[in-house]
């Protein structure tokens, strides 16, 4: 039955469908999540494992090798990247982006056995190895709590209390704190005291550690009951420390602690970590929200309940904001909700200027029917509002109308012929119902290859290919039911126009001359066509090309790195300097510092940095977009003149997968030595070039380092172990942890050492002492060990097992990673390499490059598809040939485009180009299936060419007129969505135009018209 007839038959049913639909749709989009981009998911996990005193290739050989190698046996593996550090690995571990995020539970339960496998393996003193699968939580939320007055232990206890009530929120998953001192009780005495008092360091250790024990001491029977035992002498207070009584084994006297040794509370120095917000120490409170939460809701209940807690906080203490995504999601959904009103009044506009009041009001009412029906196939199928499923919307809403325009154009068109209403409808969607859902489905296929993609580009990018689908597929269902009734009901042909040719014109007949033209010089136009796309290919080799922009958020990052080795204190101090020139300027709302690591992920496109007393990073927020470039340029200038030892760096956040830096030269080999003079050759060749602003190995400087070397002969004879010269050095230059001290349920570390002064004297090592396990007399320690200073690498990096070095490169500003790449490589391509060795490209280029593989990957199955969708529309291999070659005709838009504005050409304007392949052939289906209907109906071949090209021109002009002048909000909004509009915009108005003539020619040629 012909839809048209049965729509217009139950005009009250469909009439109280749609008022349904309104209503389900706006309280649809009420319920729907808000997010300022889509989520992904992080396919990485952490292997965190210590080991104590040891080297980093010692680390290296006897941990994370061990460890690497039972992870490689897992199946479902990427890669592995490690680095090994004095005392640490770190191991990264890539889980291949075919997995999706219900079964990476699964894996990491796999990676867990593996890792305790390894564990058995694993040297003596080895702390873990911990498996940390929470690498990819996004705090939502980070917020600074300061207190003019106050320690960090004030602030600490506060934020217990913080804790505990942010959980309480609705939708609140995890709450993290940064930034918290570590306390400790120090007994420090010095090596002269403790000499003069007839004790030794092991003897003042052992005392301590005997004494503050908690122990089980049997039990005894009362009665029925067992009673157990309990033998406490845990120190209670300060004062039970220092009244310690040791017993001298020279003078035989008791000596209380009291009398070398000072007893004091503090916090861990040097700290491992430091953070300052405007200035002010501070610490941060992350709040992770869970899955699929409301983020601006979210906001607004931990801030209620913020504003609940600050009534009880202490005067002088206050909250502040650090990193705040329900604001930016808030402000990104209403930008993007305007742009999406902005997109619905110019198309709207442009119906009614070009079809009159009633045929416009009757097309662009299925815009708002569709984005309503739109949002409830996004709230049952769980897709939030976005940066990508509201561009989406904008990109679409031009193509909502095509499949409405046809059909009520042909109405009109018919009506005008003589034919009433019911029947002017009934054959407009006989004609058009079956070619419109082909060219539909076509124009759906065309983004299809972001759905079918198995890369985490993809996954950000896929709702497009949801939110398109949805919308054109319901477009059409509206087209062939909703837009009949309303033709039936309002449409009319204006007085006098009945019986009239609707195609008799000036515009039209100047149209005619032009194809009849194009028909007889048939072989001149065929070789116009070829030209210019000859000429846009030519063309396409100037577009810059990029991976993703960086995002317009009124924020930037600041690392800075001093030489390795450099103390945590000078790192801070340098920080200070440069927190205070950034909050001197207007330009700054908040400037908050991370000294000894980086920031926590606050926002799901960046990496996390790896702790290092040599590191700190600076999160600047500013109070308009506008001045995010000139500040960054401002202050990596004040840097580079202020801090010439240190390494500064300054970036803006990015957008979809992350790129540590633009550009990478990974140099892959067994031996250090090696790979240190290759990177040093290397680097010093990418220098050369002054688009490279900054190269950075990844394996920083080596440092020097103090080697004690034990002579094992000579220990024996003075009966001192290994272990012994271990601890004694531990002892004298770190402290030693010899139990806690209870208060409350907090368990505070007591940690025994020696004064500052004989803790940091590199002289001393050579002059101190071990005591023996048995017998009274101290032996020097050049006596059983030979002392060196050697040069060693601090950090060793590995890829998939092999030692990685990598240069990281930073680009001058206007420079694209692209457009360097290629001349870099010939610069190192004749690097002497010995057997073993190879380099290997990464950074933006390369990533770009495998997000263009995955996402071109699933084309020939989607061409397979339109192809089968095209013979199943006509039956004709001509037919879908003729189809096909219309859709290069797209680029010559796209590429004049491009040059004109100068945009860049990425991966966002790679799924615009793909995406206008479909609109190009939406417009040639329609046309062959006009050209077929008036060769049934002329004698003259090429006059019903002809007339079925003229018939077409106002609804293939009107639906790219629609959808280039909707996307002009897109375009304006950013360099995110504008390269990918700029390229449907161009290359559907040039194509659109090219279409009219091409088909009836490719017609004429392929048929001998």
């Amino acid at each position: 039955m012909n839809a048209a007839v049965w729509a217009i038959g139950n005009g009250r049913f469909v009439g109280f469908v749609v008022a349904l639909l309104v209503l389900i749709g706006i309280v649809a989009y009420t319920q729907l999540g808000q997010l300022e981009d889509p989520e992904f998911t992080v396919r990485t996990a952490v292997v965190y494992t210590e080991y104590p005193g040891a080297r980093a290739v010692r680390v290296e050989q006897e941990v994370t090798e061990r460890i690497e190698l039972k992870i490689q046996q897992m199946g479902s593996l990427d890669q592995v990247e490690s680095y090994s550090r004095d005392g640490v690995s770190v191991i990264f571990v890539d889980i291949q982006e075919r997995h999706g995020p219900d079964q990476l539970r699964q894996i990491w339960d796999e990676l867990r056995h593996k890792v305790n496998e390894a564990a058995l393996s694993l040297p003596d003193g080895v702390v873990g190895p911990f498996v940390d699968d929470e690498y990819g939580d996004v705090f939502a939320m980070l917020l600074s709590l300061t207190g003019e007055g106050y320690g960090y232990d004030d602030l600490d206890r506060i934020t217990d209390t913080v804790r505990r009530e942010l959980l309480r929120v609705p939708g609140v998953a995890k709450v993290e704190i940064f930034g918290a001192q570590g306390e400790r009780v120090f007994v420090e005495t010095s090596r002269d005291k403790i000499a003069e008092m007839g004790l030794t360091p092991h003897l003042v250790v052992q005392a301590l550690n005997r004494q503050n024990v908690v122990a089980p001491a049997g039990f005894v029977e009362l009665g029925p009951r067992q009673v157990r035992i309990f033998a406490s002498g845990v120190f209670e207070s300060l004062e039970q420390i220092r009244d310690l009584a040791i017993r001298s084994p020279v003078t035989g006297n008791l000596v209380y602690l009291r009398d070398f040794a000072e007893v004091r509370r503090g916090f861990a120095d040097p700290p491992e970590a430091l953070l300052r917000y405007d200035g002010t120490p501070a610490l941060a409170i992350g709040i992770v929200p869970t899955s699929g939460v409301n983020v601006v809701d979210l906001g607004r209940l931990v801030n209620e309940r913020l504003d609940e807690i600050t009534r009880g906080l202490p005067v002088g203490m206050a909250f502040g904001v650090i990193a705040d995504q329900p604001r930016e999601v808030r402000t990104a959904i209403n930008e993007f909700m305007v742009n999406l009103a902005m997109a619905v009044v110019i198309v709207i506009a442009v119906l009614l200027i070009s079809l009159g009041l009633r045929t416009g009001l009757i097309v662009g009412s299925g815009v708002p029917f569709t984005i309503l029906a739109t949002f409830i196939a996004m709230w049952i199928t769980g897709i939030d509002l976005h940066r990508v499923s509201l561009g989406a919307l904008v990109i679409v809403l031009g193509m909502m109308v095509d499949n409405a325009i046809v059909v009520a154009e042909l109405t009109y068109v018919k009506m005008q012929r003589g034919l009433d209403r019911l029947e002017a409808a009934r054959e407009a969607v006989a004609e058009t119902a079956w070619p419109l859902l082909s060219a539909t489905l076509i124009a759906v296929l065309a983004f299809s290859p972001i759905a079918l993609t198995q890369t985490a580009t993809g996954e950000f990018t896929r709702s497009l290919f949801w939110v398109v689908g949805f919308s054109l597929l319901l477009s059409w269902v509206l087209a062939i039911t909703v837009t009949p009734v309303m033709c039936h009901r309002w449409m009319k042909v204006s007085a006098g126009g009945e019986g009239q040719d609707p195609y008799g014109g000036r515009l039209y007949g100047g149209f005619r001359g032009l194809l009849h033209t194009v028909l007889v010089w048939r072989r001149t136009a065929v070789a116009a066509f070829v030209g210019l796309l000859i000429v846009a290919v030519l063309g396409f080799m100037l577009v810059p090309q990029i991976f993703f922009p960086p995002a317009q958020r009124a924020q930037f990052m600041v690392d800075y790195w001093l030489p390795e080795g450099s103390r945590i204190t000078h790192t801070a101090a340098d920080m200070t300097a440069i927190e205070a020139w950034l909050g001197g300027h207007e330009e700054v709302d908040t400037v908050t510092a991370f000294i000894g690591e980086g920031s926590p992920r606050f926002y799901l496109p960046m990496l996390p940095e790896s702790p290092n007393p040599a590191f700190g990073q600076i999160l600047v927020n500013l109070r308009e977009v506008k001045d995010l470039e000139p500040m960054m340029a401002r202050t990596l200038d004040f840097m580079r003149e202020g801090f010439p030892d240190a390494e500064p760096r300054v970036r803006p956040m990015q957008l979809g997968d992350p790129v540590r830096y633009p550009v990478m030269l990974r140099i892959l080999g067994p031996d250090r030595v090696v790979l240190r003079e290759l990177a040093e050759e290397a680097a010093t060749r990418l220098r050369a070039d002054p688009r490279v602003a900054h190269v950075h190995p990844n394996w920083r400087d080596r440092t020097p380092q103090i080697q004690v070397q034990v002579d094992q002969e000579r220990a024996r004879r003075a009966n001192v172990t290994s272990a012994a010269v271990a601890e004694a050095l531990a002892t004298a230059f770190a402290g030693q942890a010899i139990g806690v001290y209870l208060e409350d349920d907090k368990r505070i570390p007591i940690v025994w050492r020696f004064p500052l002064e004989e803790r940091t004297d590199p002289t001393r090592v050579e002059t101190m002492v071990i005591w023996p396990e048995q017998g009274n007399r101290p032996v020097p320690l050049l006596q059983v060990a030979d002392v060196s200073m050697v040069w060693e690498d601090a950090v060793i990096w590995r890829l998939d097992r092999e030692r990685a070095l990598t240069l990281q490169m930073d680009l001058v500003p206007g420079v694209t990673a692209h457009e360097v790449v290629r001349d870099l490589a010939r610069v190192v391509e004749d690097l002497p390499l010995p057997v073993g060795y190879r380099l290997t490209w990464d950074g933006e280029a390369a990533k770009s490059a495998e997000a263009q593989r995955g996402v071109l990957q699933p084309v020939p199955v989607v061409l397979g598809l339109m192809a089968l969708v095209l013979m199943a529309q006509f039956n004709s291999y001509r037919r879908s040939l003729i189809i096909l070659l219309t859709v290069p005709l797209g680029v010559v838009g796209v590429s004049a485009g491009l040059l004109l504005l100068q945009q860049p050409f990425g991966f966002m304007a790679l799924l615009g180009v793909m995406s206008l392949s479909g609109m190009i052939i939406k417009n040639a289906i329609v046309m062959v299936e006009q050209i077929d209907l008036e060769m049934e109906r002329a004698e003259d071949a090429r006059q019903a060419l002809v007339e079925a090209a003229v018939s077409r021109v106002r609804p293939v002009m009107l639906a790219a007129l629609t959808t280039v002048l909707g996307m002009i909000p897109l375009a304006l909004s950013g360099p995110f969505w504008a390269p990918m509009a700029i390229a449907i915009m161009f290359g559907l108005a040039l194509a659109s135009l090219l279409t009219l003539l091409a088909v009836p020619l490719f017609y004429a040629i392929l048929f001998g018209s």
